[in-house]
């Protein structure tokens, strides 16, 4: 009890005294670092066999670029739409944690499965085990964030979450990259060690996230789930998930990115991961700073910008004509991750109504995944049949597309909409 004490105190303190918090009313909670270290870890062991899974497929399976498209779209499509799930039954029995654990152990227990797997079925087993529990724990997570967020630093919350998260991608780029370089490529011992940042990363969330004590928690009468609930999620939340389904269907898995590199600009099969690792990186510089920004300003006109960088970065990878132009879209794709995912989360907490949060998150998680399911299938389509960097360029247009609509729009998401709950 005393060390799970000590480190709420010390959390508290470090919210306090860092400078960039020095602004704010309140401090961060210690549940919200608690729940950002436990992504940075999880993430650092998803990160250091995302790249690896797919030139693992490739290179020693022999899949084709088409075949690995369709398979991220089929368990990118059940991890998103188990988040209704685990939103929706969050609400109704009124936790959040207990969600959150059971994707946690899954992720962990999915990890050396990679290394075991001899065949493209086993390690779409693999996939879908590992994305059914990362779908298990999403919503709950920004259902809980939300809970116990002072409001007047709602996005901070997010942004913080969101910054230690990509913290863990950048970092498992790095671990994948030094593993394959000192076992000669050995994709089954990065497997392995990749399961040793997850089972961390459950213990931490077991031991020292909170779920918020109130009286709506402490009745225990459960929530009906009712069709109607979803005309009381409201107009603005509808408005969003609308642009959002446009947004998503340019926004493709980065996994592409990496393949483009190294099929058509030689990158060596070594580096791979420096892709994953290069737009976790500038995510991670701006997730913090636009989350703070966004307790200050429209939310909405931040979310512009975002749209713009992601169409900026497709229009520079799609036309590149060397690696530099990879890296400098690739850099860019980076930074409108970290404006844009944080955001979303934040305007969804901000519009739905706080009975409704793990429902609203969840369908919100749904919609992106039919939306990114799609995206995936068809970027892997594209990119078999018309070659170098077409998908990206068909990512622009649907990029523009979706930002001409947010502008149309923008008015029923003014900041008078944004009402903190």
């Amino acid at each position: 009890m005393r060390y799970k004490i000590g480190f709420y105190r010390l959390v508290e303190k470090m919210s306090k005294s860092l400078g960039f918090f020095s602004f704010l009313k309140h401090s961060i909670p210690a549940s919200i670092w608690a729940i950002g270290l436990s992504s940075l870890l999880i993430n650092l062991a998803t990160s250091a066999i995302f790249s690896g899974s797919a030139l693992y497929l490739k290179v020693v399976l022999g899949a084709t670029v088409s075949a690995i498209g369709f398979i991220e779209a089929i368990v990118e499509a059940m991890s998103y739409g188990v988040r209704i799930f685990s939103g929706v039954v969050s609400d109704y029995f009124k936790k959040r944690k207990l969600f959150m654990v059971i994707g946690f152990v899954m992720l962990t227990i999915s990890k050396p499965m990679f290394a075991f797997s001899k065949s493209i079925a086993e390690i779409f087993v693999a996939k879908t085990i590992d994305r059914i529990g990362n779908g298990l724990q999403a919503t709950p997570r920004d259902a809980l964030i939300t809970d116990s967020s002072p409001k007047e630093i709602r996005g901070s919350c997010f942004g913080l979450r969101q910054s230690l998260a990509v913290i863990g991608s950048t970092l498992g780029g790095l671990f994948g990259i030094a593993v394959m370089a000192v076992s000669n490529n050995d994709f089954k011992l990065l497997f392995i060690l990749a399961a040793v940042p997850a089972a961390i990363a459950s213990i931490i969330l077991c031991l020292f996230a909170k779920e918020k004590k109130s009286a709506e928690h402490a009745n225990p009468q459960r929530r009906k789930i009712r069709m109607r609930d979803l005309k009381l999620l409201g107009k603005k939340f509808w408005v969003l998930t609308i642009v959002v389904v446009v947004f998503s269907l340019g926004r493709f898995s980065g996994i592409f990115i990496t393949l483009h590199a190294c099929e058509n600009f030689g990158l060596d099969l070594l580096y791979g991961t420096a892709i994953t690792t290069t737009y976790n990186l500038f995510s991670t510089l701006v997730s913090y700073p636009i989350g703070k920004l966004s307790d200050r300003m429209d939310r909405v006109t931040l979310l512009l910008i975002g749209f713009g960088f992601l169409i900026l970065s497709h229009l520079s990878i799609g036309l590149a004509n060397g690696l530099f132009w990879v890296f400098f879209g690739t850099a860019f794709w980076g930074i409108q991750r970290g404006i844009t995912d944080g955001l979303l989360s934040t305007l969804v907490s901000d519009y739905v109504p706080k009975e409704l949060r793990g429902t609203g998150f969840g369908i919100y998680y749904l919609v992106v995944s039919a939306s990114t399911a799609v995206a995936n299938a068809f970027a892997g389509i594209v990119s078999q049949q018309s070659g170098k960097g077409a998908e990206f360029i068909a990512g622009a247009i649907f990029c523009i597309f979706a930002t001409f609509l947010l502008l149309i729009v923008k008015k029923n998401l003014s900041p008078k909409a944004s009402v903190l709950k």
